[in-house]
């Protein structure tokens, strides 16, 4: 019967298991999964430690295992179950911090130290430490937590003590249907808006600062304008300081990844070292730490970013597993880099960057092997460019649902640029990281240490600038929760799970059958009569998207951002549009029609016919419009500059932007859309549902939700989270 069934399962695999037991692995992911059902579930999270007790049980049953093997499971498991719980208590304990901090609204002096300066569309962003808020009815607060202070004049340096009389707001941990990562992770509270910055007293920097001070000033002052900001995003991975046209180049050619300091910089940084010392014949154990010492020393000049802290995880694993003679695990290593960064902050969590690098990270690790040693089979590909094939395609493939999905499009053009352009950078890197090097400790030699390097900065980078991918994209939908189906089907296809090569190839058509009718359904309309779907972030950037009888049409209640209104098109497959409303000031109008020109085509803008606007646009038509019209395969009608009345499907639909006054009559509304509540609006025109793009108690809100969807069907209307 034993022989029997040994037969039976080596129909299916071969070898003694079908996948290898990697206890690291297994702990970083019991750990993160703890931190993800916290943030779904809260502290409920912790009930699932009770299958740590039924796996016990059950492991006790089997009475065909030894019994020291059943205790060492059992151990296992219960390490797992404690490791879980530690994960739900850590993001706990960040999010109980970040709250604890007092809620600060409205018009206050604001005093702090300069940490980080950054640049923010027309003017700057200074990111604040020791805080001081004095609000107009005279109370102070002292809040342990960073302030963003934005502003459009004056200048400051890290380290000086500022004040300014600004609007202030309070970050929430969850807004507009996302963790707002970058706040929690950062320690930033609290947003404030200025027009000025006034500097209140100077102040020495830390060290980090004072490094990271003097390789801006170094790299500014001997490089040309458009060089430096790319030198200074390559070395410490802060591209705030480029043009957005020129970073967004880069992000379309899917080459934008070089300036987040990672395992490319990192791996540099760490080789030029190991070669240095090996000449030098430094002893294997003293390596390690001069080694370590850098490395962890670039990696806080770079903000301890979550890719560097993971290329530096991995780079000491495998010092020390030379210097041992151990074996060293790919595998393992990049998990335990995952939970290093963790446990520092479990809000990386959910961080994009961290995503991004931890998935190209594996995915060249459980792919990329098996790739080259396919790629290695066929006749007259070089071995060198079959495994930078395979690198690179394996990377590309399990960062594409995390592109699509964080900012609406993957580049076609990525393999190609990364297979061309990456070699390449890495040399010109490495010649920059050691002249800037030399440059900040020998300022008087900058221009002559930095020549070669500008010189070939320049030469790799000019091609990336003269050409525009925006046409080579993937866009026009998302994968969601079915990103899980895709990577399951990649995990396949590794040599990670030991499957025989049909059930292997039945699994993997089965996941991408089930994944392909699952994206078709949530990416298509199938058998809706029309949608209406609101969009918003932080700013004025409230729109609204109503597809109908094959016609889209937007309806804008202030001035989009450039760069959030890009993300949106290319998310929402949005080439063209057939009509255009900005339910807003003359001035607004005129300053958002640019901004949609530049993303989508359309040639008719609708105004009121109270409207005083001019017709600037030589290729968009202004109509005004007096009474009912049509509009987006309805109709429409204006009520003063800031209410628009829509009949969609039948129903009524308000839509209200912020500065508008339900003055005189307006129609019984089934649907009310407005910017913020007004009584006297909902008073007007009385409507059956609600909803708000800003934060409102106790209503269905942008801000609360994330985009929100109206779907029209048989004469059905229904209200949901968009995707």
């Amino acid at each position: 019967m034993k022989g029997e069934e040994k037969r039976k399962v080596r129909l299916l695999y071969a070898g003694d298991r079908m996948v290898n037991f990697r206890p690291v692995l297994f702990l970083c992911m019991a750990f993160g999964l703890g931190i993800f059902l916290f943030s779904v579930l809260g502290l409920y999270a912790l009930l699932f430690c009770a299958a740590a007790g039924i796996a016990a049980v059950v492991l006790l049953v089997l009475k065909r295992l030894k019994a020291r093997r059943i205790r060492g499971m059992l151990l296992f498991s219960l390490l797992v179950a404690a490791v879980f719980a530690a994960g739900v208590l850590s993001l706990f304990g960040h999010f109980a911090s970040f709250t604890a901090a007092p809620e600060i609204e409205g018009d206050c002096t604001v005093v702090g130290t300069v940490e980080e300066i950054g640049a923010a569309g027309s003017g700057q962003v200074f990111t604040l430490r020791a805080v001081r808020i004095a609000d107009e009815e005279g109370r102070e607060y002292v809040p342990r937590r960073k302030l963003a202070l934005y502003v459009f004049e004056g200048e400051a340096e890290i380290g000086m003590t500022v004040y300014a009389e600004a609007a202030v707001t309070t970050y929430d941990i969850f807004s507009f249907g996302r963790m707002n990562t970058s706040a929690v992770i950062g320690g930033v509270r609290y947003r404030a808006d200025a027009r000025q910055v006034y500097v209140a007293g100077s102040g020495a920097p830390g060290v980090f600062d004072a490094v990271r001070g003097r390789v801006r000033s170094v790299l500014f002052e001997h490089l040309g304008e458009d060089t430096a900001p790319v030198a200074y995003a390559m070395l410490l991975g802060d591209s705030g300081y480029m043009d957005e046209d020129v970073l967004q180049n880069f992000r379309y050619g899917g080459v934008a990844h070089i300036f987040a300091v990672s395992g490319l910089h990192i791996g540099i940084v760490y080789g030029l070292l190991a070669w240095l010392l090996k000449k030098l014949r430094v002893n294997r154990w003293v390596r390690l730490p001069v080694v370590a010492a850098v490395l962890v020393f670039y990696a806080g000049i770079c903000g301890f970013s979550p890719s560097s802290v993971r290329a530096l995880v991995m780079c000491l694993t495998l010092s020390f597993a030379d210097a041992a003679g151990l074996a060293y695990d790919r595998l393992n290593s990049v998990s335990l880099a995952a939970f290093v960064v963790l446990l520092v902050n479990p809000v990386h969590l959910f961080s994009v960057g961290f995503q991004l690098s931890v998935a190209a990270a594996a995915g060249i690790i459980v792919l990329g092997g098996r790739l080259s040693r396919l790629l290695a089979r066929v006749r007259f590909l070089p071995k060198r460019i079959g495994s930078a094939l395979a690198v690179c395609f394996s990377a590309q493939v399990c960062t594409f649902p995390l592109l699509l999905d964080s900012f609406g499009y993957a580049s076609v053009l990525g393999l190609v640029l990364n297979l061309v352009f990456i070699p390449i950078i890495g040399l010109v890197y490495s010649l920059l990281f050691v002249c800037t090097a030399l440059a900040a400790v020998f300022p008087f030699a900058g221009a002559v240490l930095l020549f070669v390097p500008s010189f070939a900065l320049q030469a790799v980078v000019t091609p990336i600038l003269l050409f525009s991918f925006d046409v080579l994209l993937i866009c026009g939908f998302s994968f969601g929760g079915l990103a899980a189906l895709f990577y399951g089907a990649v995990y396949l296809c590794t040599d990670k799970i030991n499957l025989r090569p049909l059930p292997r190839a039945a699994a993997v058509l089965l996941l991408c059958a089930v994944l392909t009718v699952c994206m078709l359904f949530r990416n298509g309309a199938f058998g809706y009569d029309g949608r209406l779907s609101l969009h918003s972030y932080y700013g004025e950037n409230n729109i609204l998207l109503l597809r109908r009888g094959g016609q889209t049409c937007l309806i804008a209640t202030g001035v989009p951002s450039e760069d959030y209104i890009e993300r949106l098109f290319l998310r929402e497959g949005v080439r063209g549009l057939d009509g255009v409303i900005v339910l807003a000031e003359d001035g607004a109008v005129n300053t958002a029609m640019p901004v949609l020109l530049r993303h989508a085509e359309f040639d008719t803008l609708y105004v009121s016919a109270e409207s005083s606007l001019e017709d600037p646009f030589r290729t968009v038509e202004t109509v005004r419009q007096a009474g009912v019209f049509s509009f987006g395969g309805g109709s429409a009608c204006f009520f003063g500059e800031n209410i628009l009345w829509l009949d969609v499907c039948g129903t009524s639909v308000v839509v209200a932007s912020e500065n508008a006054e339900a003055a005189g009559l307006l129609p019984r509304a089934d649907v009310l859309i407005a910017d913020s509540y007004s009584a006297p609006l909902v008073q007007a025109c009385a409507p059956q549902t609600e909803l708000y793009f800003a934060k409102t108690e106790h209503k269905t809100t942008v801000y609360s939700a994330g985009d929100l969807q109206i779907v029209w069907k048989s004469g059905i209307l229904s209200v949901s989270e968009a995707g």
